[in-house]
C-alpha cells in the first residue's frame, strides 16, 4: 500500500477514467474493375479516384490504404474543400491510415475546373503527406490530381523535376520522400 494512501491527512478521491477504443467503421462498399486483386501500379488506382471524386464541383482529397502486399484495405474521403482549394488535416488523414494498419497509401484530389495542372500548393501538400508517411514507415505510392476522365501523377512530375536538378538540396529532399522504383 502506498504511503500516501495510509496517511490520514490525505483524502482519497475515487476517479472514473474513460477507457476508449478507436475503430474504423465501414460506411458502404464501392465496386471497381481492376486487372488484379492488388494495386501493382498506382495507375490502377486512378480510375477509382476519377469515379469517386473526379466530377465533384468542389475540391476533395481522398486516399486508398494498402497493406504490405498491395491489397486495398479501404478508400476514404479525407477532406472536402471549396471550388479551388482543399485544406487537408494531416492528423485526420494519418489517424485513418494508422487505424487501417496500412503499409502504403495513394492520395488524390480533384480539380473542379477540369484543368490537370500541378500547382506549387499541390506539390507542397504532397511533400507534407510524404514527410508524415515516411515518419510512420508508410510508403506514399503516388499523389494524383484527377478530373472525371483523366489524371496526372504528382510523383511523375517530381521525378521529372528530380532529373532536371540532379544535385540540388531540393532534389535530395524529394528523393527522401519518394523511394526509387
Amino acid at each position: 500500500m502506498p504511503v500516501w494512501y495510509a496517511n490520514p491527512l490525505f483524502r482519497v478521491i475515487r476517479m472514473k477514467i474513460s477507457v476508449v477504443q478507436l475503430e474504423i467503421k465501414k460506411v458502404y462498399d464501392i465496386e471497381i474493375d481492376l486487372p488484379y486483386n492488388e494495386i501493382h501500379s498506382a495507375s490502377y488506382a486512378a480510375p477509382l479516384f476519377c469515379q469517386k471524386i473526379g466530377s465533384l464541383n468542389v475540391e476533395h482529397t481522398a486516399m486508398i490504404a494498402l497493406d504490405h502486399a498491395d491489397r486495398i484495405i479501404n478508400f476514404f474521403i479525407v477532406s472536402m474543400g471549396e471550388i479551388n482549394s482543399v485544406k487537408v488535416s494531416l492528423a485526420q488523414m494519418f489517424r485513418t491510415v494508422l487505424l487501417s494498419n496500412a503499409s502504403k497509401i495513394i492520395v488524390a484530389h480533384n480539380h473542379p475546373s477540369g484543368v490537370l495542372e500541378i500547382t506549387s500548393k499541390d506539390i507542397e501538400m504532397t511533400r507534407k503527406i510524404a514527410f508524415f508517411a515516411k515518419n510512420f514507415d508508410i510508403e506514399l505510392i503516388d499523389s494524383f490530381i484527377v478530373i472525371k476522365t483523366d489524371y496526372i501523377s504528382i510523383r511523375s512530375h517530381c521525378k521529372e523535376f528530380l532529373d532536371e536538378r540532379k544535385n540540388s538540396d531540393e532534389n535530395k529532399r524529394l528523393r527522401g520522400y519518394f523511394p526509387e522504383q
